[in-house]
């Protein structure tokens, strides 16, 4: 049975070495992926004024008029005073001329536009390098579904790969168990060539274990969410559809003077949150003209930011009368709901804030090693006939 489970852990890693290669250092690089986009394009991120903002419709519409041909379709409630909104932008129903980019830089104080790019969108520029690597990191850049269920797979197969290293490491016999495993979690002082490579691979293996068995679990949740995740959980619990699945498609967008504004819609979504989160602060909020509503998110103090927070309300509703549609989150889903809130924080390190997206960074680049003491495993077993 351990030869057998020996020559899967075997195979199974060479099939995916390559891909979970480029997936984990892609995954420390944008673990810190704000952080960097703005170094690297400061005139997009920073301002140069500590101004306060515009109401909402006031800054939206020195936008759209900016650029006709264009509307502001998703913004950030929560920007910080000398930094600039990124929002998304789309191009106005009826419009024949393509934008060529899906998000505006602006100014919130003065609606200036800083500037614009293609999320995801391969460019030879700075602008473009980061989101570039995001998508790359999520769908592999390739069409469809296909880069998710690529990648759901080999999260399934990192899972099994991250077990199967555990059991190999542990001592045939169980009498002076940690005598004997010890040595599995050091590289031997002094060792050389394949011996080194291969205690290396043993020793970190074990280290990381925790990182690898949380990042490829939720891995399997991120991009196999619909096919295999949820319907596992949902044996353990009801699990609440999204309430844009619920959200009919209208024939054409309704006339602009008959829908509310932005500060009409955020206000009503404030009215219509969830007792327990009246304290939350404004996220973002989009306006689906195709579904005839308005979503405005909230979340708790330090979201993302501080270790285990990790709640947010999204609020949709009518963008006409301003009735409620329905709600998503933390608080107002069922318990299984609220275990699947934490698979993205969990997954990017969030969930611990700044410490956790620097043991994700850092758990990334040694999976990374993982993958390439590996394969020099293989390669030195095999010149040697083995």
């Amino acid at each position: 049975m351990r030869a057998l489970l020996r020559r899967l852990h075997r195979w199974c890693g060479l099939v995916i070495a390559i891909l979970l290669l480029a997936c984990s250092v892609t995954g420390s690089i944008i673990a810190f992926e704000h952080e960097l986009d703005a170094a690297l394009n400061p005139a997009l991120f920073r301002t140069g004024n500590a101004q306060p903002a515009l109401p909402l419709d006031a800054l939206i519409a020195r936008i759209q008029t900016q650029d006709p041909r264009l509307r502001v379709t998703q913004l950030p409630l929560d920007t910080r005073l000398g930094q600039a909104s990124e929002m998304h932008v789309q191009a106005r129903e009826g419009s024949t001329a393509a934008l060529g980019f899906d998000r505006l830089f602006v100014d919130p104080s003065s609606g200036r536009v800083l500037g614009a790019r293609q999320w995801g969108g391969w460019r030879w520029d700075r602008a473009h390098l980061l989101p570039w690597i995001n998508r790359f990191h999520r769908t592999l850049t390739l069409p469809g579904r296909i880069g998710n269920q690529l990648l759901g797979t080999m999260a399934v197969l990192w899972l099994f790969l991250s077990i199967s290293g555990l059991v190999l490491t542990l001592p045939a016999r169980w009498s002076q168990f940690w005598s004997r495993w010890k040595p599995a979690w050091q590289v031997k002082a002094g060792s050389k060539g394949f011996r080194f490579v291969n205690d290396l691979h043993r020793a970190m293996g074990l280290w990381v274990l925790p990182f690898a068995l949380c990042t490829a679990f939720t891995g399997i949740y991120l991009n196999l969410g619909n096919e295999v995740f949820k319907p596992v959980a949902s044996l353990f619990g009801a699990i609440s559809p999204h309430p844009i699945a619920g959200l009919p498609h209208l024939d054409s967008p309704r006339p602009a003077a008959s829908v509310l504004t932005p500060e009409q819609a955020l206000s009503a979504a404030r009215r219509l949150l969830p007792e327990a989160t009246q304290d939350y602060a404004p996220w973002y909020m989009g306006h689906l003209a195709p579904r005839g509503a308005y979503r405005v998110a909230f979340k708790e103090h330090g979201m993302r930011e501080q270790a285990l927070r990790v709640r947010y309300e999204q609020v949709f509703i009518d963008d006409q009368t301003g009735e409620l549609l329905g709600r998503f989150g933390y608080l107002s889903g069922t318990p299984m709901d609220r275990f699947l809130v934490w698979m993205y924080p969990l997954h990017s390190g969030k969930s611990l804030g700044i410490s956790g997206r620097l043991a994700i960074g850092l758990s990334g680049l040694c999976v990374a090693l993982l993958c390439i003491t590996g394969l020099l495993r293989w390669l030195k077993r095999r010149s040697m006939g083995n």
